[in-house]
């Protein structure tokens, strides 16, 4: 038997995306973002749904750039942790240990 839920914005398994940016200063920063997916073929797109109150919003918004990373099961902690914890307040990567590498196609590690 078929069952509606209704109109809900939910999507079961969630991806888990990570979304790499830089702030003003170049301060590199992460965040974990559960709205994101493959939005065009061509050319090859992926794109995130962010909040403007987030931190990775307005860096996006200042340099026009970010990387996306799927993490494996081995990151599930420091992925919790990037979604809990704001990049106003703490330096993620020093927290973590993990090492932010700059991206050579966009402005964003």
């Amino acid at each position: 038997m078929k069952k509606s839920i209704g109109a809900q914005t939910i999507v079961y398994p969630a991806p888990i995306l990570i979304v790499g940016t830089y702030d003003k200063s170049g301060k590199p920063n992460v965040m974990t973002a559960a709205w994101g997916g493959i939005c065009s073929s061509k050319p090859p797109c992926v794109t995130v749904s962010l909040r403007k109150a987030t931190y990775s919003y307005g860096n996006i918004v200042e340099n026009k750039a970010y990387t996306i990373n799927i993490p494996s099961e081995k990151y599930v902690r420091e992925s919790d942790y990037f979604g809990i914890s704001s990049g106003k307040t703490k330096d993620k990567f020093s927290t973590t240990g993990l090492t932010p590498i700059e991206s050579n196609l966009v402005k964003a590690p």
